[in-house]
């Protein structure tokens, strides 16, 4: 061992034995610690600092060694060190690690040893040729990975777009073509979703179908345009208006449903926002009549087409009761507009002979005692006949609204004022309950006046033993809403349905014409006039006016007073011209 550890290399001969073995100790460790951390340090250190710092820790053991054959030291550090470098940098690398192991192990100058130095001078270039062949046979398998693992990222990708595609595609077909929200079976495919969890978080899930009576008549008036236009601004405030979690969705053209998971408030949300939006259209369109059905999971079905089918059976039925009301009015008018026509040709044919009557017996009672005794019976006859023709008159007479803006309150404040002295004298009370602010109104003044007189009227001669009239009004969604109510003799069921008909009455001195005349008034104006009664307890009379006129209807009644204005200012100019005649 002393012998193997005797320094006897031409250059390294009288070294201290002792300080050989440390020198080696020191440095055989630290060769290892550079290697094995040589990706990590080598970024650290200039390009070739850092293997010629392992090559002097080789070149210093080989040197401290002696006859220790480290050729295969300097390939392993050499393969190990260099394994990943540039080709450039192996090369010389090559060159400096040949050199110092050819200087070392056989001194300068090297050449006596020919034939073994070219032999280890192959073994080098063949240990760095297999290094370059080995990194481009890493490159190149770093390329083909990079490239698979694009190809799987576009595969994926594209997974992915068709995957987005079809979920598209899907919810296009689930989509309403012209509103954008669902249609009939992307609800019910959405319904069934909802309502699995409703189940298991025991809620409950309302749908509210809605169907839009009037809708044929705007495509009808203004054009299928107008229609579509009309049917996507509904869908997009029912969208905005609506809460976030409710469905929408439009079927069959005109009709609409919305479902929403909640209690009785849910619903009611519901109910309110669909009156809120078809409201609001009013004014622009002329949608009066819409009708809507419900239906509750789980508390009155336990599916999903049961659901829709019990809520579409509801509104089928809304939407048949519609259609007999506009029957019956379409009935009750004909019969108004022919009554009244009867009334006014007959009137006319009756005031003429009536006048020369009223004259001859005025001239009459002048020259005879005897026509003088009965002068005071036949004239107010004659003036009851009179008054009762002026009746007939206003049936049949069609003057055109004249829509303008006022206050509600002073209209009916009028009102009172001209029939509290006689409701004072038939020892009655009016009572009035005004809402909170005042409510401004597009109307016919005079023609609300004399509903509201009439109906007063009619209540007042209703009334027995100190009676009361109470009216109270109050503006709801683009609404208005008056009642007249009475607690007096009240009406007979028998009679109900007929108490809007012309000359039906049930006073022993009345005409039946007073209530005609206020149903075609509140027709006109697009509301509604219905009443409820019960005997013995009292009448009360409820009306439905829009806040405003269409502006459709505004234009008619603008040519219709054109229309009048002129024809009056002809039998104006045609009776001038028949007095300076008879001049």
């Amino acid at each position: 061992m002393n012998e193997f550890l005797t320094l006897e290399t031409p250059v390294g001969q009288g070294l201290d034995l002792k300080i050989s073995a440390t020198v080696v100790t020191i440095c055989l460790p630290l060769v290892w610690v550079l290697i094995w951390k040589r990706h990590e340090w080598s970024r650290s250190f200039p390009v070739l600092l850092y293997p010629l710092t392992i090559l002097v820790l080789v070149g210093v053991i080989d040197f401290c060694t002696g006859n220790l054959g480290f050729l295969w030291v300097y390939l392993i550090s050499f393969v190990l060190l260099y394994e990943r470098s540039t080709p450039g940098n192996i090369v010389c690398s090559t060159i400096l690690f040949f050199s110092v192991y050819s200087i070392l192990q056989y001194g300068i100058p090297p050449f006596e040893h020919l034939d073994q130095l070219v032999g280890e001078a192959i073994l080098f270039v063949f240990c760095a040729w297999f290094i370059i062949f080995l990194q481009r046979t890493r490159q190149h398998t770093d390329e083909l990975r990079h490239e698979n693992r694009n190809l799987l990222k576009k595969m994926d990708e594209a997974h992915t777009r068709l995957h987005e595609y079809i979920e598209e595609l899907e919810e296009t077909n689930r989509r309403d073509y012209l509103t954008g929200v669902y249609n009939l079976s992307g609800f019910q495919e959405q319904v069934t979703k909802i309502l699995s969890r409703c189940l298991a978080a025991n809620q409950s899930y309302h749908v509210v179908c809605v169907d839009l009576v009037d809708f044929q008549q705007v495509n009808m008036k203004e054009g299928i345009d107008v229609g579509d236009q009309l049917l996507v601004e509904v869908a997009r405030q029912l969208k905005k208006e609506l809460p976030a979690y409710a469905q929408v969705a439009r079927y069959d053209g005109d009709q609409f449903t919305v479902g929403a998971v909640g209690d009785d408030a849910t619903l009611r949300l519901c109910l309110d926002t669909v009156e809120q939006v078809i409201g609001g259209l009013r004014s622009e369109h002329g949608l009066v009549n819409y009708c809507i059905g419900t239906a509750t999971f789980p508390e009155e079905v336990q599916n999903t087409s049961e659901l829709i089918r019990l809520a579409e059976y509801r509104l089928s039925i809304e939407q048949k009761r519609i259609r007999h009301q506009k029957e019956e009015r379409r009935r009750h008018l004909e019969k108004l507009s022919a009554v009244g026509q009867l009334a006014a040709g007959l009137a006319h044919e009756i005031r003429n002979p009536l006048t020369s009557i009223r004259g001859f017996i005025q001239l009459s009672s002048a020259d005879s005692p005897e026509v003088k005794k009965w002068e005071s019976v036949i004239l107010p006859e004659i003036d009851r006949i009179n008054d009762l023709l002026k009746q007939f008159l206003h049936l049949s007479e069609c003057r055109p609204a004249r829509y303008t803006l006022f206050n509600l309150d002073r209209l009916i404040d009028d009102v009172l004022q001209l029939l509290n002295p006689r409701s004072i004298l038939m020892g009655h009370e009016l009572v009035t309950i005004r809402p909170d602010t005042p409510v401004i109104i597009e109307a016919d003044a005079e023609q609300l006046k004399q509903v509201l007189i009439n109906l007063m009227q009619n209540g007042l001669e209703s009334l027995q033993d100190k009676g009361v009239i109470k009216i109270f009004w109050k503006e709801i969604q683009n609404r208005i809403s008056i009642q007249i109510q009475d607690n007096g003799s009240g009406i007979p069921p028998e009679y109900m349905s007929r108490i809007f008909d012309p000359f039906f009455t049930t006073k022993e001195d009345g005409t039946g014409i007073g209530l005609s005349i206020c149903h075609r008034i509140i027709t006109e104006h697009g509301g509604q006039i219905y009443v409820t009664s019960q005997p013995g307890r009292g009448t009360t009379f409820n009306i439905h006016l829009p806040l405003r006129q269409p502006s459709s209807k505004k234009a008619v009644s603008r040519k219709q007073q054109e229309g009048s204005d002129i024809s009056l200012n002809r039998s104006e100019v045609l009776e001038r011209v028949n007095l300076l005649k008879n001049f």
